[in-house]
Order: structure tokens, then sequence, then C-alpha cells
């Protein structure tokens, strides 16, 4: 009977120890996955991106970087950047840090090096460098700027400012210079730091040497005035190192002009031999020269469709690179952009509407390859305040008979102003040759 009556009991504890067991391990589980997922959201498996920035030193003979000497020999623009590295372009220059992580990661895989603009007010309704609140305002903004972007190993120097500083007469706006200039020296010992200027006027460099010795250098924006700048320099005072931060060909306010007022524009062919020259007779090593960067390097319309663009609109480049590769490196291109010579026929004296004439243009390749051409008439749209890289202005349509010819024939647009004819001559492997004339219609 006893056995009888403990197979029911044992029966029953086997069941209860059993249930014992389940709930704890399944507790145990329950805690280890918790743990488990825990532990895995907490631990950022993402790969840690360290930068580590060269140093670039301005010392008596130049720049160096990491140690080695360095001397620009670049472009202002942040497209383009592999063209840019297969021509033996060096460096480039923004004129501010929009975007600027993104150009220095794709500089770098070019083994380039970035000029970084700081984009700076220009005293006027709304801001003054005698303000001490709005200043200060800048100061907070530029330390941000340079804190983000300071570890870059392609970054080069600071450029602080470009033409803000108006008539070069405003005391107050050097000093917050000067200010500005220290404080990026503390937060950023690798790279020095310059500001570009519109020329180096006497009130400007009056000012530089004045009242900013915590700038390391300057940047003279200048164009026409290229071939006159080392003995300029000399006129003014000039002692320290500086960079040609803009040049190119001359300006349309130092162009002759037309009849009608409107400036003359060079050929890309004379713009070509004008950086030739450029090189060989004032950009050389000594008398604190860094280096310099063209303008521009790609396309924007400014008082024209071709004044500054090393591009063309449809993204062909111009003779000017060829130069600028054959002055970075010493060699020749191995296929060149074609040679063009000034449109004639177009009459200098004022049309009626609807007169007609003839044009033609001569133009030349140095491999033979065949010539396609583009004619159009464009409305004159002179000067700053017609300035946009978006996209080029809609030519006037019916005007030109046999546009695709090196020799047209045009209607002047039945609407009285004044007008360009242009010409773009393309060899068809990536290259173009420009050239314009303005007329008037009265």
């Amino acid at each position: 009977m006893k056995q009888h009556h403990d197979k029911p009991f044992l029966m029953h504890s086997f069941i209860l120890r059993s249930l014992i067991l389940l709930i704890f391990v399944f507790s145990l589980s329950h805690c280890l996955k918790k743990e488990s997922t825990t532990t895995s959201t907490s631990i950022n498996t993402s790969p840690v991106i360290t930068r580590q920035a060269v140093p670039v030193v301005v010392t008596a003979n130049g720049l160096t970087r990491g140690g080695k000497p360095y001397v620009v020999n670049g472009v202002g623009g942040d497209k383009n950047l592999a063209e840019l590295a297969s021509r033996g372009g060096n460096s480039i220059r923004t004129w501010s840090t929009n975007g600027l992580d993104v150009i220095l990661e794709e500089a770098e895989s070019l083994n380039l090096t970035v000029s970084a603009g700081i984009w700076l007010e220009s005293e006027c309704s709304w801001f003054s460098y005698k303000n001490t609140e709005h200043c200060a305002k800048q100061s907070e903004r530029v330390r941000k700027e340079v804190m983000l972007y300071r570890d870059y190993p392609a970054l080069l120097a600071w450029g602080i400012g470009n033409e803000s500083e108006g008539p070069g007469d405003n005391t107050p706006y050097w000093q917050q210079l000067d200010r500005l200039a220290k404080m990026v020296r503390e937060i950023d010992p690798h790279h020095p730091t310059f500001t570009a200027v519109a020329g180096l006027g006497p009130a400007n460099a009056k000012g530089l040497n004045e009242h900013t010795p915590h700038l390391d250098f300057v940047g003279i924006n200048t164009y026409g005035g290229v071939f006159s700048l080392r003995n300029h320099l000399e006129k003014v005072g000039w002692k320290r190192p500086w960079l040609l931060t803009e040049w190119g060909p001359r300006g349309f306010w130092e162009c002759k002009k037309a009849a009608s007022g409107t400036p003359l524009e060079q050929t890309s062919s004379e713009k070509a031999a004008m950086i030739r020259q450029a090189y060989q007779s004032t950009l050389t090593p000594g008398g604190g020269y860094l280096g310099n960067y063209a303008f521009v390097w790609g396309w924007k319309f400014e008082s024209t469709a071709t004044w500054f663009g090393l591009y063309t609109h449809e993204g062909d480049t111009t003779a000017s690179v060829d130069v600028l590769e054959e002055m970075w490196t010493g060699r020749k291109p191995s296929n060149h952009a074609p040679a063009i010579m000034p449109i004639t026929g177009v009459p200098t004296a004022a049309m009626a509407p609807g007169a007609t004439f003839q044009s033609s243009v001569k133009a030349t390749d140095p491999e033979q390859d065949v010539l396609i051409y583009q004619w159009a008439v464009l409305r004159d749209l002179q000067g700053h305040q017609h300035n946009t890289s978006e996209k080029k202005p809609t030519a006037i349509p019916d005007v030109i008979t046999d546009p695709s010819k090196p020799t047209i024939s045009a209607t002047a647009p039945k609407k009285p102003g004044i007008y360009r004819l242009y010409v773009w001559v393309k060899d068809g492997k990536g290259h173009a040759a420009t050239a314009n004339v303005p007329f008037e219609v009265r």
C-alpha cells in the first residue's frame, strides 16, 4: 500500500520540478536575449573616420605642404576636377564653404588641394564693422566653419573674405579681418590665412600693412593688370607674400569699346596668348609669389556667354586650358582646341531693323580635325548685373542663314538695341574656339 500511494506523490514532484526548471530556463534565456539586444544596440559598429591635416607653412621662399615646397598652379571653381588633375593642375579655390566637405573629399582623391573661401559681409545697411555685435556674430560663424573642415587633408589655406573690403579705407574692417585671422590660426595652426582683394591699390595695401599682422599673405584679383603687377606691388610698398587668386582675360571693364559703348571681347585664341604671356612674364618664382588661380574652371554667363569661362556652355575646353596644361606640366596636350581669328563683316555703325549683312570667321585645327561651326545672335547683357551661371540666354531666332558654315548671312533683329554675333567652332573632340562681336540696331 505504501508503494501504491508513493507513486502519485513522486509523479507530482517530478512534474513540479520540471515546471520550475522550465520557468528558470525561459527566464534565463529571456534575460540573455535582452542583454544581447541591449548590447548590440548600444555599440556603434560604423567605422570611425579619422582625418589628419597636412601642415602648410608660409616661408620666405614660398609655401611648404607636408614639409615640401608647394607652388599653387590652380583654378577657381569646384567642377571638372578629374580633368583638372589630368591636365596637371594641383589646386582649386572656392568662395564659400558651401558643400565644402564633398569638395575636399573629391580633391583629396585626385591629389588636389583647396583654398577654402569664407564669405565675409561687405559694409552695408544691415552689417557694419563698427558694430561689435555684428562682428561677434561673424566671428562665431567663421569659428564654426573652420572647426568643421580644419582636419581635411586636402585643405591648403583659408581665404577670409573676397573683395569685401570696399574702397579700402574702412579701418574697422581691417581690424576685424585681423581678429579673424588670429582666431583661425589659434584653432587651426596647420593652415595659413589670406584675404582676396580687388587689386592691391594704395588704400588696400595701407589697410593690410597697418592693421593685419596676423594675416599670412594677401590674395590679389586682377585681370588686365597682371602684366604690371610686380611693379605695382613695389609702388604700393607690399613686401609680404602674395597669391594671384583670380586672373584671366582682360575684364569687360578694362577693354576697348565699340561705337555703341559696349566692350569688345578677346577671341579664345587671344585669351590663350595672354595667359601664356602672363606665365612667362609675371607668374614666376621670387618676390613673394606663392602661385595662382586662373578664372574660371567651368562656364558662367558674365557680361557675355564666353567671357571668363575656360569651358563653353556645352562643356568644351578652350585654348586657354591647353596653355595652362603646358605651363603646369611642360607638355603639350595630345589634342588642342581650334585657333580662331576675329569675326569680320559686322557693321560698326548702327543698322536699321531688318538690315542684312554677311560675316565670316577663319578657324584652324592643329590636328586637322573636322570643324563644326555654330553661330548665334544674343541680346547684349553687360556687366555684373547680368551675371548667371545657370544657362545661356536664348538666341534670337530666324536671324542667321546657314549657321553651320564659316560664312553666314545675318539679318538685324526687329527690336532696337545692342546685340552680339557669336560663333563657336568645335573640333568634335571636346574642344572649341569662340569669338563674338557686338552690333547695334537703331
